[in-house]
């Protein structure tokens, strides 16, 4: 199978070197500060500066208590913080640079007043503003007041319900990259990309970690907050990049595959050894839990994903990190997958012209399109709970958590119904929330029994083919469930109901939230992105919709598989009936 690759050809454009780490930084003594310490600050500066933050925090607690009783202008409170913090930060951790940013503090201080008296007197034009703007956001972490660079399309009017497009862009490293820098840079430059009609997001993600942990749920808020604001097309949302910016991307667009429109990484790190031992020449021997933990960020596990997702990678010729596509491109040809990546030719670390211009073409088609907002056919690879999801499928339980675990799911229409085949790996539990079918007759509608039951009478046929499981499980021949039972699921009378547990090992089935490795708040935020990317009202069930919930018996998690056709679920709260899956054809 040969890999598309595109080259452009054009005149070269030489790119900057990129900086560097290696072996050198893994000697304590010998560790680069980060961020660097910053230059002295005159006393009378430092005076001065300080004696601003002062008087515009005064001001804002003082508002807080103010608009109390007015919570939607209070809303917009953290637009005023950000420029209070940007020059608190830089003077509480001596992250001055160059005697030109002492300007650039007073600018935002005399911003953050301005914006202050606006919104004392119950107004807030950069809520309608078009061109670059700079908000901010509490962030639900830890309550801490996040910025983020916003480019709003000249298109863009309050007035009309018209839904824009949205790329999420994000930034390269910058040990320098301040709050006090990065908002100074977000009023004076749009970014590699700024398509038509589109709004552009440029998350601050907490410094420099490619968006990661804490960075990675700062994204999302972000989205969150933008869209209370700002009327985006959730089906035409991208996730773009370069250099570190890059790395955020893979790991966005193989963790959160569902979410996006399309992926648009440039350069960055996909994965760990490889790009160690060919960026800065530092081969490293993990031990086993180390391997393990690597499963977590190396995209290259995670390679199968992108079937849901498509991507437009791009490197410059010269450029070291071309390695980053490369073996992102050698792990999707191992999932029968194929990585368009674009190639600027005799380029190093930066976009070539014409590569921009092919990248743009292909995002836009793609963008045009929009997310096929019901995939008939979804896949998911995960090692964790942490990202157990895309589209209309979700992973509740793993047998073995950072182990691989797969799941495919198909849905095939049938005349006024919807069959779905699933298969299975490493997997204890899964939910599907599948939407009705296009027609719903008045006798279909009347079935639906609860919240989570079927609803609209739709056929669903639960395949797995892990040892130990029946192949034959069509439900057209009716054949008995020996793995997979649901909850609250109505069953056909008449319809054989013997439920019996797959042979072999118990399995333990731990909460989805507990995986050894989000935090409890980075998973509560997780929970609330899930549904903040989806359209319309929070997730529900209609009387044309339809939710299963199936898991495998297992007497370890308290599940038992009696013969009667009932499964009974014991658990602290008491026992819970529920029935069998069965077809309704």
């Amino acid at each position: 199978m040969i890999r598309p690759i595109i080259f452009v050809i054009c005149f070269a454009f030489i790119g900057l070197s990129v900086l560097g780490d290696g072996p050198q930084d893994n000697i304590p003594e010998k560790v680069r500060p980060v961020p660097p310490v910053g230059i002295e600050v005159p006393n009378a500066t430092f005076a001065e500066l300080k004696k601003g933050v002062v008087e515009l925090r005064n001001e804002i607690d003082g508002m807080r208590k103010s608009l109390a009783k007015s919570p939607a202008l209070l809303a917009f409170l953290p637009d005023v913080e950000i420029f209070a913090n940007s020059v608190y930060y830089a003077l509480r951790y001596n992250e001055f640079y160059s005697e030109k940013e002492f300007e650039v503090a007073r600018k935002h201080l005399q911003q953050g007043r301005e914006r202050a008296k606006l919104l004392r007197e119950g107004k807030t034009p950069w809520n309608t503003e078009t061109g670059l703007v700079v908000r901010g956001y509490v962030s639900k972490i830890d309550g801490s007041v996040q910025p983020y660079g916003l480019v709003v399309p000249k298109t863009h009017s309050p007035t009309t319900a018209i839904q824009h497009r949205l790329d999420v862009w994000f930034h390269g490293r910058g040990e320098k990259l301040t709050e006090l820098n990065f908002i100074e840079g977000r009023q004076k430059d749009p970014g590699q990309f700024t398509p038509a009609n589109a709004f552009v997001l440029h998350p601050y993600g907490r410094y420099c970690n490619a968006n990661h942990f804490a960075g990675e749920i700062d994204t999302f808020e972000a989205i969150e907050h933008i869209r209370k604001h700002y009327p985006i097309d959730v089906n035409r949302v991208a996730v773009r990049g370069f250099s570190m910016g890059g790395a955020a991307c893979w790991n966005f667009a193989v963790h959160y595959p569902g979410l996006w429109a399309a992926a648009a990484p440039g350069a960055g790190f996909s994965e760990t050894p490889e790009f160690l031992r060919v960026f800065q020449g530092e081969t490293i021997k993990p031990n086993e839990w180390e391997k393990k933990l690597l499963r977590w960020y190396d995209c290259t596990d995670w390679a199968g994903n992108l079937f849901n997702c498509p991507t437009v990678a791009y490197s410059g010729e010269n450029d070291k990190q071309k390695q980053a596509a490369d073996i992102m491109a050698e792990a999707m040809l191992r999932e029968n997958l194929q990585l368009v990546h674009i190639i600027g030719p005799k380029t190093g670390h930066s976009y070539h012209p014409d590569a921009k211009a092919e990248i743009n073409r292909r995002i836009d088609t793609i963008l045009a399109k929009g997310r096929d907002p019901f995939p008939r056919h979804v896949k998911l690879t995960t090692y964790t709970l942490r990202y157990n999801t895309v589209r209309w499928l979700t992973i509740d339980s793993l047998e073995q958590h950072w182990e691989q675990a797969r799941v495919t799911a198909e849905v095939f229409e049938r005349n006024l119904s919807r069959d779905a085949v699933v298969h299975t790996k490493n997997v204890d539990a899964f939910t599907l929330s599948i939407p009705a079918a296009p027609r719903c007759s008045r006798t279909n509608r009347g079935r639906a029994t609860s919240a989570r039951s079927m609803a609209n009478g739709a056929c669903f046929c639960i395949r797995s083919l892990k040892r130990g499981c029946a192949s034959n499980m069509a439900c057209k021949a009716r054949s008995t469930m020996r793995s997979w039972t649901s909850s609250s699921w109505s069953s056909r009378p008449g319809s054989p109901s013997t439920t019996r547990s797959a042979s072999g090992s118990k399995r333990s089935t731990p909460t989805p939230s507990i995986t050894g490795a989000s935090s409890s708040a980075a998973s509560s935020s997780r929970s609330m992105t899930q549904t903040s990317m989806k359209s319309g009202s929070p997730a529900r069930t209609s009387s044309c919709g339809a939710t299963l919930k199936a898991t495998r018996c297992s007497r370890r998690s308290g599940i038992g598989c009696p013969s009667n056709g009932t499964q009974k679920t014991a658990s602290s709260r008491g026992r819970r009936m529920t029935q069998d899956i069965t077809c309704r054809c």
